[in-house]
């Protein structure tokens, strides 16, 4: 059980909704939802029970609000008593985030970390197509969660760090009314003559499509391009073009994902430079990603 969760608990009371309490508190209704499961699979018991008027505290829900609440209200004149101090400092993180983080839902439990550390101000950049490697080079980012922008390395790079996170298959994404969507895989060569569909030109999504081209002698009718992941994924689905990323993509955005083959992986990894590893608060965020992977890559082989 953490504060955070105590807190949770305490704003869905006060709203007998989650997803208004979710608003309020600025996070998905999803990630909400999931801490609520897990504080009462936790507690052995039910906090809340549905009724037409909204959720309702249960018995035993009502016992542990009126625990917590001195226990917040103790907490938030902490956190202001400490914020106030002439010596606090609070930390400073520009954090890369690729559309990979969203699609295995990996940015709600990195909300979580940050709410329970209140003296880390963190800004999130989503640019798409943004080169991440380049931002960290010129000292724009302080860390990202992405994909490198055109093939795997074999090892960490000069001053770059990279630590892999998730790995993933790389697809054809098409829309769900393509015949080619029931294929059980698609070379390269069935690429051929396609309408593709990339990131702005020359951004890192764009030199990695270019790159594959060239590989493989592709040559294409067209191609769209946009500044923005959502954007690319409509075109996809309303079948004006295909586009190449993971399988993940496949249910977040709708669309089909189908194989390639020969296969091709690529992952999804935590970025830095090397001095940047010597900051505390960098290197237990990496921490914290790298368990909070495995967890999830346990719990997929195991439902397997």
């Amino acid at each position: 059980m953490t504060i955070q969760q105590l807190l949770y608990v305490l704003e869905i009371s006060s709203r007998n909704s989650v997803s208004q309490a979710a608003q309020r508190l600025y996070l998905s209704q999803s990630a909400l939802s999931q801490q609520l499961r897990r504080l009462e699979e936790e507690l052995g018991y039910p906090l809340f029970s549905r009724t037409a008027n909204g959720l309702q505290l249960t018995p035993e829900g009502r016992s542990f609000c009126e625990l917590a609440g001195p226990i917040a209200e103790l907490w938030g004149e902490f956190c202001k008593a400490v914020q106030q101090h002439p010596k606090s400092e609070h930390l400073r993180l520009r954090l890369g985030v690729g559309s990979r983080v969203y699609s295995n839902n990996l940015f709600s439990r990195i909300v979580e970390y940050f709410e329970e550390r209140p003296e880390i101000e963190v800004t999130f950049l989503t640019e798409a197509g943004h080169d991440v490697v380049d931002a960290l080079q010129k000292g724009d980012l302080d860390l990202a969660i992405d994909r490198l922008p055109v093939e795997e390395p074999q090892a960490d790079v000069g001053n770059l760090f990279s630590c892999p996170l998730i790995r993933e298959r790389q697809c054809v994404l098409l829309s769900q009314k393509d015949p080619r969507s029931s294929r059980p895989s698609l070379s390269f060569r069935d690429l051929q003559g396609c309408t593709m569909i990339s990131g702005l030109e020359d951004s890192a999504e764009d030199r990695s499509m270019k790159t594959v081209l060239r590989k493989y002698h592709i040559s294409v009718n067209r191609i769209y391009r946009s500044d923005g992941i959502e954007t690319n994924m409509r075109l996809v689905r309303d079948g004006m073009g295909i586009a190449l990323g993971p399988q993940s993509f496949s249910e977040y955005f709708q669309v089909a994902a189908v194989p390639l083959d020969p296969e091709t992986w690529v992952s999804l990894r935590f970025l830095c430079l090397n001095s940047s590893l010597k900051k505390n608060e960098i290197r237990r965020f990496r921490d914290y990603l790298l368990e909070v992977c495995r967890s999830e890559a346990s719990k997929k082989e195991t439902s397997v």
